[in-house]
């Protein structure tokens, strides 16, 4: 049977970070990752691309609305084609974890495969605020989740993440917490994610039928017409902050300077520009609500 686990979390979390550490450990097994994203150009599929594993990319939009029969087709294709001993899923950060499960329960999935994980990866910067804000949607991929990681806990006091843990216990008490850096994991603690037993009753999962999904939400790509400094892309992520391009939440690509490619995350605010080991590539998505879009593009030419 193959093992699916799927890698939960809101936008910008650390979803695609997490899966290459996982992907470290399984680099000896047949793996498939299957990504959705929610954006109108791809990403996360060219960052964790490599020799050992495939990755299938759904089109844009979302596993829990628009491409639930998209989705189950890709599962099934995936399992009949490529026989894989693990697919590793990423949902779009704004689905319903709860969604997803139940389309996994289909009797011709079950037949083939077994789900092996249910992890969610929570952002301890933004927790707080993406709780106020997104409510039920948010809360579902908490509530529905076997294993909760915490990132971005080197950038937090300690008594902000007593007062998350206390928060996610509430939402989920039965869930494993995990607050250590990821970046310290060992081999055995990531096989142990992947080979652990879920510690839910995934049939009785149900969706929530009036949950706010944040259908104002949109994306838009960009396409810089010539190379920027690092300052310059600093001076752009900045600015977007301000509110005078509406409500930034995520924003991710890869940009050309004159050194090769630059590759920046941004989520609410904060971002990190690295330097990549890819070539030819140029490509940037941003996400969230009421987008200036003309005026975003403005700031690339």
């Amino acid at each position: 049977m193959t093992k699916v686990h799927i890698i939960s979390g809101f936008l910008g979390a650390g979803k695609t970070t997490f899966i290459k550490k996982l992907l470290g450990c399984l680099k000896d097994e047949r793996i498939v990752v299957l990504e959705n994203e929610f954006g109108e150009v791809g990403i996360d599929g060219d960052i964790i691309k490599g020799s050992c594993f495939d990755v299938v990319e759904l089109e844009q939009g979302c596993i829990c609305c628009s491409l639930k029969t998209n989705f189950m087709d890709a599962v099934l294709k995936i399992l009949d084609n490529m026989n894989p001993e693990h697919i590793i899923i990423e949902p779009t950060g704004i689905g319903l974890l709860s969604e997803i499960i139940n389309i996994m329960k289909n009797d011709r999935i079950k037949e083939k495969c077994t789900l092996s994980s249910l992890i969610t990866i929570i952002d301890g910067m933004n927790y707080i605020d993406q709780l106020d804000v997104f409510g039920d949607f948010f809360q579902d991929q908490i509530r529905c989740a076997s294993t909760l990681i915490l990132s971005k806990t080197t950038e937090i006091a300690d008594d902000t993440i007593g007062k998350i843990l206390d928060s996610l216990k509430e939402l989920n008490p039965d869930a494993y917490m995990i607050t250590d850096v990821w970046e310290n994991f060992s081999w055995e603690t990531l096989k142990a994610l992947l080979d652990g037993e879920i510690n839910k009753d995934i049939d009785s999962i149900g969706i929530i039928e009036d949950c706010n999904l944040p259908h104002d939400i949109n994306s838009l790509s960009v396409v810089a017409e010539n190379s920027l400094s690092k300052d310059k892309l600093k001076n752009i992520l900045n600015k977007l902050y301000s509110g005078d391009f509406g409500k930034v939440l995520r924003g991710k690509g890869f940009i050309k300077d004159d050194y090769g490619i630059m590759e920046f995350n941004y989520v609410n605010g904060q971002y990190i520009i690295n330097r990549s080991s890819l070539k030819d590539i140029e490509k940037i998505c941003f996400i969230g609500k009421g987008l200036k879009k003309e005026e975003i593009k403005m700031l690339f030419k």
